[in-house]
């Protein structure tokens, strides 16, 4: 009779890695010493200082990279966005003056679209090791405006 675990997949590290590569780095340095004791082996004490040698030389390389390799692909993005919920709440209120008629539904949509790109894009931004040189109190205040638009058609809806 064949044991039920035995059949499973090894999911916890790979859900782990997926969710938070740091917790997995935890659970799997442990597989990484065993397997390299398995495959020539030394003494404990050479396996971890190995090992501890290559995570060292691979943050140094990792951070050397972004600090050098700079790009302004995150404030473009940021840029856009605002931009767009920009044109898209200028469009709403349009369509909420009184001689517009009842807005189509395109319009909520389309604000809800470009509100969440916004929040996307400056949230990304904000991860960024260069500063975007974006103005946060620009972007809250275009994210309010559009809050307040979307209660506006929601109220009017009803």
């Amino acid at each position: 009779m064949s044991d039920a675990r035995s059949d499973e997949k090894p999911f916890f590290l790979e859900y782990v890695a997926a969710r938070n590569y740091a917790l997995a780095v935890v659970f799997l340095t442990p597989i990484a010493l065993l397997l390299s004791d398995l495959s020539a082996p030394a003494p404990p004490g050479w396996l971890v200082l190995d090992r501890a040698l290559g995570s060292v030389v691979g943050i140094v390389v990792g951070l050397l990279c972004a600090l050098l390799i700079v790009h302004d692909r995150a404030a473009t993005r940021v840029d856009r966005a605002l931009a767009a919920c920009t044109e898209a709440a200028d469009r709403t209120e349009q369509s909420l003056a009184p001689s517009a008629g009842p807005p189509p539904p395109a319009v909520q949509v389309h604000l809800a679209t470009a509100v969440v790109e916004l929040r996307e894009a400056d949230d990304t931004a904000a991860g960024e090791l260069w500063l975007a040189g974006i103005d946060p109190t620009e972007l809250a205040a275009a994210e309010e405006r559009a809050y307040l638009l979307l209660d506006r058609l929601h109220r009017h809806g009803h």
